[in-house]
C-alpha cells in the first residue's frame, strides 16, 4: 500500500518548496542590513575624514599664512633695503656722471688749450731756431784739432792755421772776431777733442773758408780736420738723423748733399731733394736698400698727436665755437701787454 508513503513525500516536498522563498527573503534582508551598516560606516568614516581634513587644512592654511606673512615681512624688509641701496647707488651714479662730464669737458678744453699752446710753441721755437741760425751764420766749426794746440790765443792760432793749410795769400785779413772751444768740460786725453768755433766779421769770408777747406783734405799730425757750418742744437739733431743714410749712400757711391736739414741725392735718374730723414728712408727702402730705421727726433706736432691719443676719445665735432672762444680767452690771459 505504497500510496500513503507517496502522499507523505509529496507533502514534504510542498513544505520545502514553500519554505525556500522565505529563506531567500531572510537572506536578502540580512544582506541589505549589512549593506546599510557598511554604507553607514562609510558615511561616518567620510564625515570623520572630512572633518579631519577640514581641521588639517585649516591648520595647514594657518601655518602657511603665518609663514607667508613672515616671509612677506622679510621680503618687504629686504626690498626696502634694496630700494634704499639702489636709490643711494643712483644718487652716487648721477654724481659720478656729473663729475665725469665735468672732467671730460675740462679735459677736452685743457687738451684744446695745450694743443694750441704746443702749436704756438712750435712756431715760436721755429722762429727762435731761425734767429739762432742767423746769429751763427758767420760761424765755422772746426773738428779734430787736438786740445791745447791753440796755446794762449785761439784767434791767432786759427788765423795762422787757416792761412797755412788753405794756402791763402800772404797778409790776408780774415777779420776773425772771436774763436774759442765749444763750451763743454775739457774731455779726457783719449776722448775726441772739443770743436773750435770761429766767428768771422763778414759772411763772405766764412763762405770762402768753407769752400777752400772742402776742396782738400786737411790734417794735423795723423788726425783729419773737418770744417762745417755752426748749427743750433735743434738743427744738429735733425742732421744726425741722416747718419745711417749717409753711410749707405757712401758705400753705394751715390753723391749726396745735406743743405741745412734737407738731403739732396743725385740719382742716376736725376737729382731729388728730401725735407726729412723719414722721406729719404722710405725712398731707400722703396729702391731696395737695406737701411736701418733712423732715430727720428720727435716734433711738437707729434706731441700734440700723442696728447690727443692719451685723451682716449675724441669730440664728435673737431671744433666747437664755445671751446674755441674759451681757449682763445685762456691764451689771451698769458699774452703780454704791448705797453709793458
Amino acid at each position: 500500500m505504497p500510496r500513503p508513503q507517496q502522499d507523505k513525500n509529496t507533502t514534504a516536498a510542498k513544505a520545502n518548496a514553500s519554505s525556500q522563498p522565505e529563506q531567500a527573503n531572510a537572506n536578502d534582508n540580512a544582506t541589505a542590513s549589512r549593506d546599510l551598516e557598511i554604507l553607514k560606516a562609510i558615511r561616518e568614516l567620510r564625515a570623520e575624514l572630512k572633518e579631519d581634513t577640514k581641521q588639517s587644512m585649516s591648520k595647514l592654511s594657518k601655518e602657511i599664512n603665518d609663514k607667508l606673512g613672515e616671509l612677506g615681512e622679510e621680503i618687504n624688509g629686504k626690498l626696502d633695503n634694496a630700494v634704499s641701496k639702489i636709490q643711494d647707488l643712483t644718487e652716487r651714479m648721477e654724481e659720478a656722471e656729473t663729475r665725469t662730464i665735468q672732467i671730460e669737458s675740462w679735459t677736452l678744453e685743457a687738451t684744446t688749450v695745450l694743443s694750441a699752446c704746443l702749436e704756438q710753441q712750435r712756431k715760436l721755437q721755429a722762429k727762435v731756431t731761425d734767429l739762432e741760425s742767423r746769429s751763427r751764420r758767420n760761424n765755422v766749426r772746426i773738428f779734430g784739432l787736438p786740445e791745447g794746440v791753440e796755446e794762449n790765443s785761439v784767434p791767432r792760432f786759427i788765423e795762422s792755421f787757416l792761412t797755412e793749410q788753405l794756402q791763402l795769400p800772404g797778409g790776408s785779413d780774415l777779420k776773425i772776431q772771436r774763436a774759442h772751444r765749444s763750451l763743454t768740460n775739457k774731455p779726457p786725453p783719449e776722448a775726441p777733442p772739443r770743436a773750435i768755433i770761429v766767428n768771422f766779421l763778414e759772411y763772405s769770408t766764412k763762405e770762402m773758408i768753407l769752400r777752400e777747406a772742402w776742396k782738400k783734405k786737411i790734417q794735423m799730425g795723423s788726425k783729419t780736420v773737418y770744417f762745417d757750418h755752426d748749427y743750433p742744437p735743434e738743427i744738429v739733431a735733425r742732421r744726425k738723423e741722416y747718419t745711417g743714410i749717409k753711410k749707405i749712400l757712401k758705400e753705394k757711391g751715390i753723391r749726396f748733399q745735406t743743405p741745412y736739414t734737407n738731403m739732396r741725392i743725385h740719382w742716376e735718374s736725376g737729382t731729388r731733394t728730401y725735407s726729412c730723414a723719414r722721406d729719404v728712408y722710405s725712398e731707400l727702402r722703396r729702391r731696395g736698400f737695406q737701411v736701418a730705421l733712423p732715430a727720428f727726433v720727435d716734433s711738437e706736432t707729434n706731441a700734440a698727436a700723442r696728447l690727443r691719443e692719451l685723451l682716449g676719445w675724441q669730440q664728435v665735432e673737431n671744433s666747437s665755437p664755445a671751446i674755441a672762444r674759451r681757449a682763445k680767452a685762456k691764451l689771451q690771459e698769458f699774452q703780454r701787454d704791448p705797453a709793458d
